[in-house]
């Protein structure tokens, strides 16, 4: 019922878009992944995506964006169909610097470490001189909950594997940040805000928490280095309220000789559970770190490098490598872990990619990559490698 009645809503919505589209178009997703052990079975998913969409102006200062679509998503030796309306955005746009949007919306904090993806809300900034102030207020229960990823607390876990639920997590979220584009007319470049959510599912073992962040970028020859943090405070309902915290460092260098080609080096580190006082960070919603073991940053660090190249100008290729550790004992679960061991260091993994866009309209991308448990001391010695190849197709029309 759920679904028929997401179905009709956007068909509606669509609809109604098309009257007065000024702009209009599909694009069709393909992603199957194949993922796979030493002596294990293969484990095959797929994701195709069909996504309409439309644009038009609304008046002078006003602009409409309407996407969705349909998926169909194997996984498990099943086929599922699943109905979702991707982005929908009414904009606003004042001749003094303020801008409105309300919607679904995409969003993401400057470190990409907390909130990341599309929400339910509102959304304003406003240019104030050099610098520029916003603002947002969201909801998530309308959500499709693996596009949402939230499994902040035991109940988002078990709905979030739970068959028949469609919806995430009932949760409000907020923001406010002040952004510093020339710090002091040096190209620097600083980002302040503050974020949280407040937990309105009718479970019990609530939980709330709210972030302070900051993020710092600094261009200088042909690189640039950032640094962030967030500090984090987690309410439960049984337990008092709890410090977390994460901290980036990243940079960035593109060689004179190739503009298109970029070398990274950079390293994340988030906080384990030591005590009722510091905890396992936590963030609002799922980012997935490092290609191939994609763990959630939560009790986790990981220091990581890569290498992207224009080889022709529809051919690009990338080459990563990362190491992940876990900074508590029992945060992190896999079930290839040694129980018995309390070593920090996880593992290495590696990955390439090629990509290939013969037009604008059109790509494809392959990688495959690869995690070595036991380059690290804290899985079982007989955990086996894991390895992860997918084919991503992208048609726009």
């Amino acid at each position: 019922m759920t679904r028929k009645i997401l179905l009709r809503a956007a068909a509606l919505l669509i609809c109604a878009g098309a009257a007065f589209a000024q702009d209009y178009g599909l694009t069709l997703r393909s992603f199957p992944a194949l993922d796979g052990g030493d002596g294990q079975d293969r484990d095959i998913e797929y994701t195709g995506t069909a996504v309409p969409w439309f644009a038009a102006p609304l008046g002078e200062h006003g602009d409409m964006y309407l996407s969705g679509g349909m998926s169909a998503e194997y996984s498990e030796e099943e086929w599922e169909p699943v109905p979702e309306l991707y982005r929908f955005e009414l904009s606003w746009q004042s001749g003094s610097g303020a801008r409105l949007e309300a919607g679904r919306l995409s969003y993401r904090e400057p470190l990409n470490l907390l909130l990341s993806g599309l929400f339910d809300g509102l959304a304003l900034g406003f240019d104030a001189g050099k610098t520029r102030l916003s603002a947002g207020a969201f909801y998530t229960g309308l959500l499709y909950k693996r596009t949402a990823y939230i499994t902040i607390s035991p109940g988002d876990y078990s709905a979030y594997y739970d068959k028949d639920v469609y919806f995430a997590s009932r949760r409000l979220v907020f923001s406010l940040g002040w952004e510093i584009p020339s710090l002091l007319n040096t190209g620097a470049e600083l980002d302040l805000g503050v974020a949280g959510q407040l937990d309105l599912n009718n479970t019990d073992g609530k939980i709330h928490s709210q972030y302070a962040l900051a993020a710092f970028t600094l261009p200088f020859l042909n690189m640039n280095a950032e640094l962030g943090g967030v500090l984090g405070i987690i309410e439960e309902n049984s337990r008092d309220a709890g410090l977390c915290f994460a901290l980036s460092a990243g940079l960035a260098w593109l060689p004179p000789g190739g503009p298109h080609d970029r070398l990274s080096l950079g390293a994340v580190f988030s906080s384990g559970a030591r005590n009722d006082t510091v905890r396992a960070f936590l963030p609002i919603n799922t980012i997935a770190q490092g290609k191939t073991l994609r763990p959630k940053l939560s009790g986790l660090a990981l220091a990581e490098g890569g290498y992207s190249a224009r080889i022709l100008s529809s051919l690009s290729a990338e080459i990563s490598a990362a190491y992940f550790f876990r900074t508590d004992s029992f945060t992190y679960n896999d079930p290839d872990l040694d129980g018995a061991s309390l070593s920090p260091l996880l593992g290495a993994e590696i990955y390439g990619g090629l990509t290939w866009a013969p037009v604008s309209d059109i790509s494809f991308t392959l990688g495959g990559g690869a995690f070595f448990p036991r380059s690290g001391r804290a899985f079982a010695e007989d955990a086996p490698l894991r390895w992860r190849v997918s084919l991503e197709t992208i048609l726009s029309f």
